[in-house]
């Protein structure tokens, strides 16, 4: 069924959503990378790390959420066109489940988070008619590890920048170079993809052209996969709808 961006933003304008006023002081960690390396091998993927200390009237709290997916075939992940034919090709995601620490203090490294860890194998086939539109989409997980201890590091790399490894107990290690860090006093939402403290209609407007993508056709975005189902769906623009600012 097809969704055109209007119809989107009128359904995610009619949820109604309503503010409180509250004193909040807050740091917010972001750090965006590109995948190169899974041990000694080349691989092509994205992870985007997302930590939040805030006080909220006196009550402290912390989380973090990582999320990492790669692939062999860097052309199929990171696809500009549509298939033209039926596809089949594997990724893989590996996700914070649970932080243990969050720490941007600790010497040589701009974020630190350690915590448990799962990783997935998916292999998916993508199904489209002649024109390259998807007609359907199966997925296959097979699961690699599960709580499994690991850590996430960003540090200073030459010649400018900063990189990171990804080094989870039980596979290689994943590395690669971080293309966006921010730190900023204020509490940011996942779904404020644009870093200005805000989510709006910009955010909206932004999944709903995605609408529907996949990992393997032109468009998806890990970023805008909140749920993170591998899908842009309802799920990830009511998401963004829930949280907009009063």
């Amino acid at each position: 069924m097809q969704k055109s961006v209007a119809t989107i933003l009128m359904a995610m304008l009619a949820i109604g959503l309503v503010g409180a006023s509250t004193h909040i002081e807050a740091l917010t960690v972001r750090a965006r990378g590109i995948i190169t390396q899974w041990g000694s091998e080349q691989v092509f993927g994205w992870v985007d790390a997302h930590a939040v200390m805030v006080d909220k009237n006196g009550t402290y709290h912390e989380w973090a959420r990582v999320h990492a997916m790669w692939s062999y075939d860097k052309p199929r992940l990171n696809c500009t066109k549509p298939p033209t034919e039926n596809v089949t090709f594997s990724f893989y995601v590996a996700k914070l489940v649970k932080s243990t620490e969050i720490n941007l203090s600790r010497p040589g490294l701009n974020l630190y988070i350690a915590g448990f860890w799962n990783v997935a194998k998916i292999t998916t086939s993508i199904y489209v008619n002649g024109e390259g539109k998807l007609i359907n989409v199966t997925r296959v997980f097979e699961p690699i590890l599960t709580n499994a201890t690991g850590e996430f590091r960003t540090f200073p790399g030459p010649p400018l920048g900063y990189v990171f490894e990804l080094d989870i107990d039980g596979i290689e290690m994943l590395s690669g170079f971080i293309r966006g860090f921010i730190i900023i006093y204020k509490e940011l939402k996942i779904c404020d993809l644009d870093d200005d403290g805000d989510v709006d209609l910009i955010e909206i407007v932004r999944v709903a052209k995605i609408y529907k993508a996949v990992p393997g056709m032109p468009g998806y975005n890990v970023e805008m996969d909140f749920d993170l189902n591998y899908r842009i769906d309802m799920g990830d623009l009511t998401t963004v709808a829930a949280n907009i600012e009063p």
